[in-house]
């Protein structure tokens, strides 16, 4: 879901946009929220923990949650491919 394509074909028209952050929302099981940051050499992983905390935060205030993504991911460079 993370930098898919979200939009709307009907009518003759359509109309898309990338999706940077994103979430799939079920009532009563929870959310898995997307986001990204931009690594490039030379990047600083603690700056990019910050920035990616910055962006999921705005879903986690939205969706009521208090749950740090720190809490949930043990190391950033498990991330790395």
């Amino acid at each position: 879901m993370y930098a898919g394509p979200v939009g709307w074909i009907g009518g003759g028209e359509s109309e898309f946009a990338v999706g940077i952050r994103s979430a799939l929302v079920e009532k009563g099981v929870g959310a898995l929220i997307y986001a990204g940051t931009g690594i490039v050499e030379g990047s600083d992983p603690s700056q990019e923990w910050k920035e990616l905390d910055l962006k999921v935060s705005q879903y986690t205030k939205l969706l009521k949650l208090e749950v740090s993504l720190r809490e949930k991911v043990t190391s950033f460079e498990d991330y790395w491919l």
